[in-house]
């Protein structure tokens, strides 16, 4: 404690120890969630997706699409794409991104994969140059004027240099979430039916019911644990993202900072207490 009490009392130390106070709580969260998520990654493996999995698994399947969606330059059906734009020769460019939820299918088991608060890891699947004054295609044209920068390029007449990645329909893939069951809507195999010869109508079953619904939906997502989904592509075993030791050593560092700024603020203030006593 020596070196703390020797230290100069100055109004930047004062307010430098009332921000380490308030700092060391949330840094020891962070580290305390980083702590705790490299302990639990460490155990987990990889295995194919089934019906009763719950909390945080690393499981695998294809990828089926829920809605439509084509790479800009492979034309390939896919859940999510990442087009990388630069200036031939240049450095300016740009990235434009469109990703959607999609079905990670095993067998009979599939989970619904949403693209907020996810990390995708997805292989390149297309590559292109577009000379200078070449009409690109009306959708890739679109896609480019997203772009301020790229808006730019295209505007000077710069040839571009287009790299695809994308995460393609009936890919293996394996993907790192919180697995969760949600309840979704049944649709009632009934339909309201006009009466004859009585008043007002009733409801029967139908004739030919449709498929039944199932009640619960299996969903991987992020969490206050898990902060971000990972899908892996490009491998589907690529090693998972575990936080640094340097995040997590954080669970040590917030309270050091606190005390330290508790105890130099609790210096700040002895010759007011004694002037009050």
């Amino acid at each position: 404690m020596a070196p703390l009490v020797e230290l100069p009392l100055t109004p930047g130390g004062v307010l430098l120890a009332a921000a380490c106070v308030v700092a060391g709580a949330p840094l020891f969260a962070r580290g305390r969630r980083a702590w705790r998520l490299r302990r639990s990654l460490a155990r987990i493996r990889s295995a194919e997706l089934t019906d009763d999995v719950a909390g945080l698994v690393c499981v695998s399947g294809r990828v089926a699409l829920e809605s439509p969606l084509f790479a800009p330059l492979g034309g390939r059906p896919c859940a999510g794409f990442e087009l990388t734009v630069r200036g031939l020769g240049s450095a300016v460019g740009g990235t434009v991104v469109e990703r959607r939820v999609f079905r990670l299918v095993a067998g009979e088991s599939f989970a619904r994969v949403r693209p907020e608060r996810a990390t995708w890891h997805m292989p390149v699947t297309a590559r292109r140059t577009l000379a200078a004054g070449e009409a690109p295609s009306e959708r890739l044209a679109a896609l480019l004027d997203s772009s301020a920068e790229l808006r730019w390029l295209r505007s000077r007449g710069v040839a571009l240099e287009m790299v695809e990645r994308s995460l393609e329909a009936h890919r293996v893939v394996s993907v790192l979430g919180m697995a969760r069951s949600e309840p979704v809507a049944v649709a009632e195999a009934g339909e309201e039916l006009a009466a004859t010869g009585t008043d007002g109508g009733f409801t029967a079953p139908r004739l030919f019911p449709g498929p039944e619904q199932p009640d619960y939906e299996l969903t991987l997502e992020a969490d206050d644990f898990l902060e971000r989904v990972q899908v892996h592509a490009d491998p589907p075993g690529r090693a998972l993202l575990v936080p640094s030791r340097g995040t997590a050593a954080l669970v040590w560092i917030g309270p050091l900072l606190t005390i330290a700024g508790l105890l130099y603020l609790a210096r700040a203030a002895e010759p007011l207490l004694q002037r009050l006593g």
